[in-house]
């Protein structure tokens, strides 16, 4: 039995990026499919904002945080 695609919680690590308030958007969390959905949602809102340099706005990592699957490898449940 194949299981379907639920929603899973990302983290996304940029390069760089904070502002001048001190918010973070180096470290930003994503609800999304899969890890590159998660990262062109970060990447297009950046984009859009203008935030940073470009080179502030590359991908260093994704991490799996939660998945609304109930029998999931992080071992962490999602609910929506």
């Amino acid at each position: 039995m194949m299981k379907e695609d639920k929603m899973k919680l990302y983290r996304v690590n940029l390069r760089g990026l904070t502002n001048a308030t001190g918010v973070q958007y180096n470290s930003s969390y994503v609800v999304a499919d899969d890890t590159a959905e998660a990262y062109k949602r970060v990447r297009k809102w950046l984009d859009d904002e203008d935030y940073g340099f470009s080179h502030e706005r590359e991908l260093e990592s994704v991490e799996l945080l939660a998945d609304e699957y109930e029998y999931n490898d992080v071992k962490t449940r999602l609910f929506l």
